[in-house]
């Protein structure tokens, strides 16, 4: 019998900052500059790298 792993569900905030990038790919917020660059998008990024870098780390043997 193959046991499948269970993952918890990702945390609010991580969820939110995926729903901020998807919005990105589709439109453009109040934040954002003429060059392209959005504070907001930025922070989404780095908060989705940091939750994956820890979930990284504590699936390590």
């Amino acid at each position: 019998m193959v046991r499948e792993e269970i993952r918890p569900e990702p945390p609010f905030l991580v969820i939110m900052a995926g729903y901020v990038i998807d919005f990105h790919h589709r439109d453009v917020c109040s934040k954002c500059r003429s060059d392209g660059s959005c504070p907001r998008l930025r922070q989404a990024a780095l908060r989705l790298n940091a939750w994956r870098d820890r979930r990284n780390q504590n699936q390590q043997p």
